[in-house]
């Protein structure tokens, strides 16, 4: 029994891995079979683990999600905080561009993205308060503003060439940082 659960795992991974990579390479609504074959698993597995394309999505999307809490419990708490999120976000982004398409294919009114986009948004909460309250973030800035920002960041990730694609992210991300720095009241605007 353990080596069924452990070849399970297994085959889960590689479907993880071969999704992103087919994705990455023909975008996020590419044949599920090419999937299938860069897992080097037969489609029952791959509808075993996941019964559609959106459960196959979701699954990815969870993946980076706990990269990114990892990253949030990880790292100190304090008003830099938020930018090394949005650096990860980035670089999450980046690397796998597909995910910045998700939202094509999974509906709205789905629970699991309904919750993951409430993850999301938590995950950003402490970071957004503490910038405020740091004075490195405008203090109009919330949670929920980072959809925008992931919007934006997903734009960037459609750069087919992943150096451009990087570079491009980072002068985002520097862009961001500087643009939503709280504005001194003795500026003129």
């Amino acid at each position: 029994m353990t080596n069924d659960r452990t070849d399970a795992r297994r085959h889960r991974q590689a479907l993880l891995q071969a999704a992103s990579a087919i994705f990455l390479e023909h975008g996020i609504t590419a044949p599920l079979d090419l999937v299938v074959t860069r897992a080097g698993v037969g489609r029952a597995t791959l509808y075993r683990h996941f019964p559609d394309r959106v459960a196959l999505v979701l699954a990815l999307v969870d993946q980076s999600l706990d990269a990114l809490e990892a990253l949030a419990k990880a790292i100190p708490r304090d008003r830099t905080t938020f930018q090394i999120l949005l650096q990860h976000l980035a670089d999450i982004l980046a690397k796998d561009p597909s995910l910045a398409d998700f939202w094509r294919v999974i509906p709205s009114d789905n629970a699991q993205r309904i919750c993951q986009l409430k993850r999301f948004r938590l995950m950003f909460d402490r970071a957004v308060s503490d910038a405020i309250e740091g004075g490195t973030l405008r203090g109009d800035f919330r949670s929920d503003d980072m959809l925008l920002v992931g919007g934006m960041l997903g734009a960037v990730a459609r750069e087919p060439d992943a150096d451009k694609r990087r570079a491009m992210a980072a002068r985002l991300v520097d862009l961001l940082v500087s643009g939503l720095q709280p504005v001194d009241a003795g500026a003129s605007r």
